[in-house]
């Protein structure tokens, strides 16, 4: 190697980049799962998910909840089904069954019969999971995600993708505070709640709850303060 035979000058770094600071190893499917755990019970908790009081319950079944995290440059996606057993869970290529209850940062999981007491840490967008004495931190991926830069008075907010109206949370007219909910939408088998980008007011909704909507059809007529 150019250091043990004193071959070092400024140009060490980038000649030896990959083995010097190599890539980080790719999360496995049960850090995957886990993560989306704690993200599912964290929306419960707080409230984000206006379906939270139901704890993914639905009349017909089962309810599916779709959510992507980031390591750099690459793409992963954890599936989770809830129904009256618990967490079915596809991430990584792997199908796992699980239990779960979240204490403040703690998440406490029966994972395909193996108990599990983890940490999460959330900050911004960024979720840092400690379990089984390793560390990973993945940027959680909001496809609903509106960008706050400069909102001021009539503000549209669109459809990201294909989808249809659940719910409208938010009535015509209301007054509304920075991310209080105004409608949910499914898309793609998640659902997610749309919230306001900043304090104002509801002006009027494009959809009732049950119509489709296209990518990029305006949902929301909504004033900025």
């Amino acid at each position: 190697m150019d250091f043990a035979s004193g071959n070092v000058d400024t140009g060490l770094i980038a000649r030896h980049h990959d083995s010097l600071l190599p890539a980080p190893a790719a999360p496995t499917a049960t850090q995957l799962a886990l993560l989306g755990l704690a993200e599912v019970l964290a929306s419960q908790t707080t409230g984000s998910d206006a379906f939270a009081t139901l704890s993914g319950w639905r009349l017909n079944g089962s309810h599916s909840r779709r959510i992507g995290f980031a390591l750099g440059d690459a793409r992963h996606t954890v599936t989770l089904e809830h129904s009256a057993d618990g967490y079915r869970i596809e991430a990584a290529g792997s199908t796992l069954q699980a239990q779960a209850s979240l204490h403040g940062h703690t998440l406490r999981v029966t994972l395909d019969g193996k108990q599990l007491a983890t940490t999460v840490v959330r900050h911004g967008s960024q979720r840092v999971l400690f379990a089984d004495g390793e560390r990973v931190a993945l940027d959680y991926l909001d496809p609903y995600a509106f960008s706050e830069a400069g909102v001021h008075g009539e503000t549209h907010l669109k459809a990201p993708m294909p989808g249809r109206v659940v719910a409208l949370v938010a009535e015509a007219g209301a007054r509304i505070a920075k991310g209080e909910p105004l409608l949910i939408l499914e898309a793609m088998k998640m659902e997610h709640t749309i919230t306001a980008p900043a304090d104002g007011v509801v002006k009027a909704f494009y959809f009732a709850a049950g119509e489709q909507v296209g990518d990029g059809d305006e949902l929301v007529d909504f004033e900025a303060d």
